[in-house]
């Protein structure tokens, strides 16, 4: 690996799918403390380019993906897993297993202690979850659970889709909140599919935006939530309103 070398490095990515690029070209790089959020319309490729940047299988895809300088396919299995943590849309659970059992079975590192546990489950509102069921979940519990597997398998970089998409507006705060002081400065970064631009304005530090025909923009998010890059990624128009955003 390579000194100073960013967690997650991307060189001419192109990710396609039925026939068409979905991003082309993609030269992008992540460094820990950086908060990412990947916006995009529905079909835009999302969910795609996370599993690419995973190390997960996708339709057809070209270019590089570097973990810490290193290239991704030249990680050892248990060594990629300490390294990033994919959380999906939808975690599916073949196991009648209690929230508990399912958190002790995600640590890859060290486990943790059960204060800094504790303290995890506290922050995401799960606390009073840890003797049920994890198949017997609302969708937003779950998806509360399946963050709290990523920060447990202790790795560096978290890649989430979606990951405030079954949330309540009091739980899509618990979790910005989290998701705000879960990057480190020269610690950890994350990457996180989203869509609201007034909630991951609150959380991100950085954008990457995808249109969805091959063309992506990047850069810091003050930069990227502005009306023309909204209006270009999401095909309609936008205004701010008091620091608001909201389709125009």
């Amino acid at each position: 690996m390579s000194a100073g070398a960013p967690l997650l490095e991307t060189r001419a990515l192109t990710v396609r799918a039925a026939g068409r690029a979905l991003v082309d070209g993609l030269a992008w790089r992540v460094h820990a403390g950086e908060r990412w959020c990947v916006i995009g319309r529905n079909g835009a490729g999302k969910s795609l380019v996370l599993r690419a940047l995973a190390g997960l299988s996708v339709p057809e895809r070209s270019g590089a993906v570097l973990w810490q300088g290193r290239a991704q396919h030249d990680w050892p299995v248990g060594a990629a897993a300490t390294l990033r943590a994919l959380m999906p849309q939808q975690a599916q659970d073949r196991f009648a297993l209690t929230v508990e059992r399912t958190l002790a079975l995600s640590e890859v590192v060290a486990p943790s202690c059960t204060s800094a546990l504790g303290g995890l489950m506290a922050a995401l509102d799960i606390a009073a979850l840890a003797a049920r069921r994890a198949d017997q979940l609302s969708g937003g519990e779950r998806q509360r659970v399946a963050l709290a597997q990523c920060a447990v398998q202790g790795a560096a970089l978290m890649l989430l889709d979606e990951p405030v998409s079954f949330q309540d507006p009091a739980h899509q705060q618990v979790v910005g909140r989290w998701l705000a002081q879960a990057a480190p400065a020269g610690e950890r970064a994350w990457v996180a599919s989203a869509h609201d631009p007034s909630w991951i304005a609150r959380v991100a530090t950085h954008v990457l935006a995808l249109s969805g025909d091959g063309r992506w923009q990047a850069g810091p998010v003050e930069e990227i939530l502005c009306a023309s890059v909204l209006e270009q990624t999401y095909g309609c128009a936008w205004r701010s309103v008091e620091g608001v955003w909201i389709p125009a």
